[in-house]
């Protein structure tokens, strides 16, 4: 019997990070600390985050309830979100969302590892699509971040992690 002559490679260390605007804000931070977000959908969408980053956002899987791949969309007048992942969440009547883009480039742009860009997020209610302005909201980050690769800075490791609340980890 022949041995197997795949070589084990060690999975590629993700680490997340803020997208930031040329005024300073981090949308995706925002949202995840805003008054509108339930601590208990806070934590279940960075717990999707974190499971993304452990495993490596290409090779996880894009077709999940709490993690998509955006596609493009059929009618050519609306927001060509593709390339876009996000996390997912729904809480009572309503569906949260944290759009994300894979960086598998950021060390050449002076980061330190691969990253996830959380760019910024939307609240829905449920049975209704996000507005064609929210999705040009998250697509202008995208190309912001695309022609500056602006992230925000001294928040590394566990320290760029939004509180969770008491008991949440």
């Amino acid at each position: 019997m022949a041995k197997s002559t795949k070589k084990r490679t060690t999975p590629e260390r993700w680490q997340p990070v803020f997208y930031e605007t040329a005024r300073g804000r981090r949308p995706a931070w925002d949202f995840l600390v805003g008054e509108e977000m339930p601590i208990g959908v806070r934590a279940e969408l960075l717990v999707t985050i974190r499971a993304v980053l452990q495993v490596g956002p290409p090779r996880f899987p894009t077709s999940t309830p709490r993690w998509r791949l955006m596609n493009k969309p059929a009618n050519k007048r609306e927001v060509d979100l593709s390339g876009i992942c996000e996390a997912r969440d729904k809480h009572s009547s309503k569906l949260y969302r944290l759009f994300c883009l894979i960086d598998r480039d950021a060390p050449e742009h002076g980061l330190a590892a691969p990253s996830l860009v959380l760019l910024g997020g939307v609240i829905k209610p449920i049975r209704t699509e996000v507005s064609q302005s929210e999705y040009r909201r998250i697509d202008r980050y995208r190309k912001d971040y695309r022609a500056r690769n602006r992230v925000a800075r001294g928040r590394d490791g566990a320290e760029w992690w939004p509180n969770l609340g008491a008991g949440a980890s």
